[in-house]
């Protein structure tokens, strides 16, 4: 008998210990753990889901989860909730509740039906998993993905339209070094707003990438400055390509083709914010404009003029050439 009462007792010592620590683990889960009865009203909520809702755990009588619902999600989340109780079902479903800051965030809700041991339903066990952070980054990489998208059809196109007008100005046989040194210019513009996040770049930064490729070739004669500016993305591009134009021609034709020739590229704010840019030569002699337009004059002129809704004027003069752009409005800058 008192080998029977012993055994007795250590079962039940050890059946208290079990219920103990799965109370300890629950409660001290930071998991969002919770108990519903059979007509769906909370018998227990840990620690984790009190905290949330900022719920008094002596007080789960007066509390009613449905009233926490984002209004619009109450529909999405009664239909499966419903079926699941009727049913004695699994159920899973996510919705909005607002937390006790206020702030509405998405829960996921797994919740599985819970028995006695003669089979009686007692209600539902479930787990509530905050995944507004995940469905955000989520939404980010699609908006990602679409704005790559449109960026690189952006690029093709651009792309197709220097290949396509290095063709029209340049014979066979220079056509591969014309265009392969255009790509160079787009792709250092591209590299550096990549590095911004698309979101505009500084242009002495631009001018740094654009003219870097100038080296030795230059040596120290092309002067730049200007105040801190920065420009939206569309326009980097725009200016990257008419600068690369720009120091490509003063190679061939202009000021950095002669020993005595000089460039100096200078920017400047007006009192209203607009932006004007100069490229002047010197040291070269008179010049005389080209007999016909090509692409090259397109990107110097029409195009900055569009992206930067400016005035761009060009000057064969009797020291060099001069370039300069005068924008109307501050819609380029950032």
């Amino acid at each position: 008998m008192d080998a029977d009462l012993a055994r007795g007792e250590r079962e039940r010592s050890a059946k208290v210990s079990r219920e103990e620590l799965a109370e300890a683990v629950a409660e001290n889960s930071p998991a969002m753990l919770w108990l519903g009865d059979q007509f769906g009203k909370c018998v227990f909520l840990n620690r984790a889901q009190r905290e949330f809702w900022g719920i008094d755990p002596q007080d789960l009588s007066q509390f009613d989860w449905g009233s926490t619902l984002h209004p619009d999600d109450i529909e999405k989340l009664s239909a499966p909730f419903a079926e699941a109780m009727a049913e004695q079902k699994p159920f899973s479903v996510e919705a909005r509740y607002r937390r006790a800051d206020g702030v509405h965030r998405t829960l996921r809700t797994e919740a599985r039906p819970r028995f006695d041991r003669n089979g009686a339903f007692l209600g539902m066990t479930g787990v509530n998993t905050d995944i507004s952070d995940q469905l955000a980054a989520e939404e980010r990489t699609r908006m990602l993905m679409g704005e790559l998208n449109h960026r690189t059809k952006n690029i093709l196109t651009v792309v197709q339209a220097l290949a396509r007008q290095t063709a029209r100005s340049s014979t066979p046989e220079d056509f591969n070094k014309a265009f392969d040194s255009r790509l160079l210019g787009l792709a250092a513009c591209n590299d550096l707003l990549l590095r911004n996040d698309w979101a505009g770049v500084d242009l002495a930064d631009l001018v740094a990438s654009q003219l870097g490729h100038l080296g030795e070739d230059a040596g120290g004669r092309l002067q730049s400055s200007g105040p801190r500016v920065r420009v939206a993305s569309h326009v980097a591009q725009t200016l990257g390509m008419a600068l690369h134009e720009l120091s490509t021609n003063s190679l061939k034709y202009g000021a950095l083709k002669l020993p005595r020739g000089r460039v100096t590229l200078g920017w400047w704010r007006s009192p209203e914010g607009t932006l004007t840019l100069e490229w002047a030569e010197s040291g070269v002699g008179p010049l005389n404009p080209p007999s016909r337009k090509g692409f090259g004059h397109s990107v110097i002129v029409d195009m900055v003029a569009s992206a930067l809704d400016a005035d761009v004027e060009v000057e064969f003069g009797n020291d060099g050439y001069r370039w300069k752009v005068a924008a109307r409005s501050t819609a380029g800058l950032t």
